[in-house]
C-alpha cells in the first residue's frame, strides 16, 4: 500500500550563536510525524522533545503556545540523537511538511548543532515536499494559501488548538482523511510518487508534487514581497492578528509589529531563506514583543529612519546643485531714471 508521512517541528527562536544581534536560530525543541496510508489513516507516529543547547531561557509564552514543560526538555535527548531515530522512521517514505520552514530550520540545526556542512546536511537530510497548496486547493482555498488551523475550520474538522509537533501532523493527517472521503483524486498527488527517494533527489527544495510553480523564488526580495502579502495569526489563539508597517533589517530579512486583542503584541520576523538548490524560501517566527525580538526591532527601525534620513539629505543636495548660481546672473542695466538721478 502506497505511503506518506506527514511531519512537523517545533522551535524557538534564540539569538544567533555567532552573536549577530541582526540573525537568528530556530533552535528546534520538539519533532513529530505520522505516517499515512492513501486513504489518510494514520499507521505509526514518531514524536520527541529535543533538549535546547543554544537558548539560555524559554519564555512561558513559549512553552505554553507550544505545549511543552520546562523539565522535560531538561531531560530531553540532544538533537544529534532524534535526528538519527526521525531518519530511521522515515526511512525511504516520502515526507511532506505543511509549507517549507520545517526543512529549513532541519538544515539550520544541522549545521549549528550536529556539525554538518550546508552540503553534507542537505543530503543527511530527507527531502521534505510542500502539501499545503495540496490540501489548500483540495478545500476550494485559492492562494494565498491559509494557516493549518484556517484550513481545518474550511473543511470543519474539530481544532481543539493543541499546537505541538504531533498535534500539529495528526491535524494534517486529519485534513486528507476528510479529503480522501469527499474524493481520493483530491489527495492523489500525496501518492503520485511512491518510489524510494534517492539522495540525487534531495535538493532540498521546498514544492510539492504537481505541475503548479514552487514556493520558492529567485531572489530574497522577491521571496520578502510574496511574504508580506499572507496573513499572520496569533500563535497562542490562532485568530488573525493586525499586521503593522514592515521595515527592512537586511537584505533577507524584514519584519512587523502584529497585535492580537487577546495575546497582545508579537514581533513578525519574516526572513529569505537560502535553499541548496541556490534559490529563497520565505519562513515568518512570531515572538512575545520583549526582550531580545524587542532590542532587535528597535535597532532596525533606528537603521530604517537613518537611511531615510541620509536618502532625503542625498536628494536635498541633488536639487541644491540644480539652482543657478546667482553669481553668473549679469546685474540687471540701470534705467534712464536710475542714470538722471545718478548725473543729477
Amino acid at each position: 500500500m502506497k505511503q506518506c508521512i506527514i511531519a512537523d517541528f517545533e522551535w524557538c527562536v534564540t539569538p544567533h550563536p555567532t552573536g549577530d544581534r541582526f540573525q537568528y536560530f530556530n533552535e528546534i525543541l520538539s519533532a513529530g510525524a505520522v505516517r499515512v496510508d492513501e486513504t489518510g489513516i494514520i499507521t505509526d507516529r514518531f514524536y520527541a522533545l529535543i533538549r535546547p543547547e543554544c537558548a539560555e531561557y524559554l519564555h512561558p509564552v513559549v512553552l505554553s503556545s507550544l505545549r511543552l514543560d520546562r523539565r522535560a526538555l531538561a531531560d530531553a535527548q540532544p538533537f544529534s540523537e532524534v535526528f538519527q531515530q526521525f531518519l530511521a522512521f522515515v526511512g525511504n517514505t516520502r515526507v511532506f511538511t505543511w509549507g517549507c520552514a520545517d526543512r529549513s530550520a532541519l538544515l539550520q540545526n544541522l549545521r549549528m548543532k550536529a556539525g554538518y556542512s550546508a552540503e553534507n546536511a542537505a543530503a543527511a537530510a530527507p527531502q521534505m515536499r510542500d502539501l499545503q497548496p495540496i490540501l489548500s486547493r483540495g478545500a476550494g482555498i485559492a492562494p494565498p494559501y491559509p494557516s493549518l488551523a484556517a484550513v481545518l475550520g474550511a473543511l470543519s474538522i474539530k481544532n481543539e488548538n493543541r499546537h505541538n509537533a504531533m498535534a500539529d501532523a495528526e491535524d494534517t493527517a486529519q485534513i486528507v482523511r476528510t479529503l480522501y472521503q469527499k474524493d481520493p483524486a483530491l489527495i492523489s498527488p500525496l501518492f503520485a510518487h511512491h518510489s524510494p527517494v534517492h539522495a540525487s533527489e534531495n535538493s532540498g527544495r521546498c514544492q510539492d508534487d504537481t505541475n503548479s510553480p514552487s514556493p520558492t523564488f529567485r531572489t530574497p526580495g522577491e521571496a520578502l514581497n510574496d511574504a508580506r502579502r499572507h496573513s499572520r495569526f496569533c500563535p497562542i489563539c490562532q485568530t488573525p492578528i493586525g499586521v503593522g508597517t514592515w521595515i527592512r533589517a537586511s537584505k533577507t530579512e524584514i519584519m512587523t509589529l502584529c497585535s492580537c486583542d487577546q495575546d497582545g503584541r508579537f514581533l513578525c520576523t519574516v526572513s529569505a531563506a537560502e535553499m541548496p538548490d541556490m534559490r529563497y524560501c520565505s519562513r515568518a517566527v512570531l515572538t512575545p514583543f520583549e526582550g531580545a525580538p524587542k532590542a532587535a526591532y528597535e535597532a532596525a527601525r533606528r537603521a530604517a529612519r537613518i537611511r531615510r534620513i541620509g536618502a532625503a539629505n542625498v536628494s536635498a543636495d541633488r536639487s541644491i546643485q540644480t539652482i543657478p548660481n546667482v553669481h553668473s546672473v549679469p546685474d540687471p542695466q540701470p534705467s534712464e531714471d536710475n542714470t538722471a538721478e545718478e548725473n543729477s
